[in-house]
């Protein structure tokens, strides 16, 4: 008994300590919820019912000031569900696992409200043509835990536009700070 008070006093002691940390890091699974596309004369959209395309991320993140931090994200789309049908055709094959992509983040960290913004400019490396996405997000945080709704936009890249493509998803995973 009495080493488990020893822990909840450890616990509470240090909580001041982590809710003002310099250090954060996140782990979590995100995964589009609705794509839409329009390259090589084709376009079409896609939801989660279609294809379910699950994704690590990875978010490293320095805290200069309470409110801002600055890091790098990340993700690894790792499967793919589903086949080529309806509006997927050969030339645009968008079943496909997302891949990998790896880019500076910027995070407003609203506490002690429980909420979150972000913005990122991950570049796609593979597969496919390389590519640079523009990301906005926002969530909610709880303890360790967060989730999150993201915007995906490209930016430039290989047969790529502005308008090209647009990606809604959905993500949540641990907040750890340090």
């Amino acid at each position: 008994m009495k080493n488990l008070m020893l822990v909840a006093w450890m616990g509470v002691l240090a909580a001041p300590a982590v809710a003002y940390s310099d250090i954060g890091l996140r782990l979590g699974l995100e995964t589009p919820l609705y794509t839409h596309f329009s390259q090589n004369g084709q376009s079409g959209s896609f939801s989660i019912g279609d294809t379910f395309q699950p994704s690590i991320t990875v978010l490293l993140e320095y805290d200069p000031v309470g409110l801002i931090g600055i890091g790098l994200e990340f993700r690894e789309g790792f499967a793919a569900t589903g086949s080529n049908s309806g509006t997927c055709t050969a030339s645009v094959d968008c079943y496909h696992r997302t891949g990998t992509s790896l880019g500076p983040n910027l995070t407003l960290d609203f506490s002690p409200l429980p909420v979150f913004a972000r913005a990122a400019i991950p570049v796609h490396i593979e597969p496919g043509d390389a590519r640079m996405d523009f990301r906005l997000a926002g969530g909610a945080k709880f303890a360790i835990f967060y989730a999150e709704l993201t915007a995906d936009f490209p930016l430039a890249g290989n047969n790529m536009s502005a308008f090209s493509s647009q990606r809604i998803g959905i993500g949540a995973g641990l907040w750890l700070k340090f």
